[in-house]
């Protein structure tokens, strides 16, 4: 796990979003920021992997295999989402506005392009190569180009998920 650079980048973003926040004396943080734009530049020159600070990742995100990420300043991403490498979320070109939201729970697959104002919700799955432009419900899959929903499955609630794992403890 250590020996892996997705999980770097992950804690070079972590790191970037306490030094970028607003501190009591900012200038006592500006050779932290300094060195923190050198480590992004260098993790984008080399690992492929741009993970603006002021994207809003939650916890448990996984990035299985480093490369080709790419994420708009302004992206939501929920807990425990897993991309994919070669994946893009951003906008639908130079001077437009909005930008994807993912749940909680989502996959994303090798080289899908989610871009505009859509919302993915939770436990949704995103097929590799598929460009989605539109919103997806929770625990849809979906694929192609563009793409279209293949499967939907019943999404349980939280007081259901919180009973099977009461059950199985």
């Amino acid at each position: 796990m250590a020996f892996n650079p997705a999980v770097w980048c992950l804690f070079w973003y972590r790191l970037g979003r306490w030094i970028y926040r607003p501190h009591k004396v900012p200038i006592l943080w500006l050779p932290a920021k300094i060195i923190h734009l050198f480590g992004a530049t260098f993790i984008e020159a080399f690992l492929q992997m741009r993970l603006n600070v002021q994207a809003q990742i939650g916890a448990g995100m996984l990035i299985a295999h480093c490369g080709g990420i790419t994420l708009h300043p302004d992206v939501v991403i929920g807990e425990h989402c897993d991309l994919a490498h070669h994946v893009t979320l951003g906008t639908r070109g130079v001077g437009s506005l909005g930008v994807p939201r993912l749940g909680n729970n989502v996959y994303v697959g090798t080289n899908a392009v989610l871009i505009g104002p859509i919302v993915v919700g939770d436990g949704a799955r995103i097929a590799a190569n598929s460009l989605v432009t539109r919103d997806v419900p929770p625990g849809a899959t979906v694929m192609g180009v563009p793409a279209v929903i293949v499967k939907r499955r019943p999404m349980a609630s939280a007081a259901q998920v919180q009973e099977e794992c009461l059950i199985d403890a």
